[in-house]
């Protein structure tokens, strides 16, 4: 509009009027509709679309998992049951609540239902397209409602690493991951330092591939046997005690043992060679460093014994 013949008044009203109608667009412009995604749901015995509502209180799903959930056999999973509350409780009590997508879903929304999480379907609402199983369950507050999260999930815990592999052996009839989940089992020790004396290499999303019934283009193997294992776990503890059983030990010597100039004898014999002195200074050292101690006295110890064989042979 050309301002230019308007009087001071006129033009303070033009101004004002294409402001309104300036900030209208912009606001229409930037006003975008959310459509929260759906379920169906098997509500006493009918077929119901709902949303999922989540509160800021529920159990978040793990990023690194997701394209894992891609390779579910869904004829694989038992069946769970599904429970639900009304959101009205939330929202007059100010809580937000939020779609599988992390957007806020408006007070009044119709078909949304608020999911009370346990820990065995918390992640599997978000993966089925069809929820067959589902009860409402009314509570008056919400501490009401989260009595009986806590109540329920009371003890409620994933598999440990260890069960885990365990499952994957079962699950695809590994030898390596078998022989991992025994040694630990029977020495009592944490998977990371079981699968290191086995030398066998494995990776969390490799677990749970295997878990799944899914066998990895590299088939895990052993570097050693369980019994050569068992030896190497003896003569380590003999040396250093409980501290064998950390990986600033264990780790060393796989380390050295797949370079080609020495064998699984020759880092026996070196790690009998190390002292109880020797021991004593990788125990109070700074933690940092302990791996690199027990190295130094390894490469030590084993330079020596090949010299000392080296003398032998020259004798004979």
């Amino acid at each position: 509009m050309d301002k230019t013949n308007l009087s001071k008044i006129e033009k303070e009203n033009v101004d004002v009027q294409s402001s309104k109608i300036n900030n209208v667009t912009v606001e229409e412009a930037d006003y975008e509709e959310i459509v929260c995604p759906t379920r169906v749901a098997m509500i006493e015995g009918k077929e119901r679309t709902i949303i999922v509502a989540h509160t800021d209180f529920s159990i978040e799903l793990p990023k690194d998992k997701k394209e894992l959930c891609k390779k579910l056999d869904p004829s694989k999973m038992l069946s769970v049951i599904y429970h639900f509350t009304k959101p009205e409780l939330f929202w007059r009590e100010g809580y937000d609540l939020y779609d599988e997508n992390g957007n806020i879903i408006k007070d009044g929304t119709p078909d949304v239902l608020v999911h009370v999480q346990t820990s065995e379907d918390y992640w599997r609402v978000c993966i089925e397209e069809r929820l067959e199983k589902v009860e409402i369950v009314e509570f008056s507050t919400i501490q009401e409602y989260a009595q009986t999260v806590g109540s329920t999930n009371l003890y409620s815990r994933g598999m440990t690493d260890t069960e885990k592999v365990g499952v994957a052996a079962l699950a695809t009839g590994n030898k390596a991951y078998m022989a991992v989940y025994e040694f630990a089992k029977e020495n009592k020790l944490n998977l990371t330092t079981a699968k290191m004396y086995l030398d066998v290499a494995m990776s969390k999303t490799q677990i749970l591939e295997m878990s799944m019934g899914n066998m990895p283009e590299v088939v895990p193997k052993m570097g050693r046997t369980k019994k050569q294992a068992g030896e190497l776990l003896k003569q380590a503890e003999t040396v250093f005690g409980e501290n064998a059983r950390k990986r600033y030990v264990i780790r060393p010597v796989n380390t050295l043992g797949h370079q080609p100039e020495y064998d699984r004898d020759m880092i026996i014999k070196a790690l009998k060679a190390i002292t109880k002195d020797d021991a004593l200074k990788v125990d109070v050292a700074n933690p940092d460093a302990r791996e690199t101690l027990v190295t130094n006295l390894l490469t030590k110890y084993l330079v020596i014994n090949r010299q000392k064989e080296s003398v032998k042979e020259e004798v004979a």
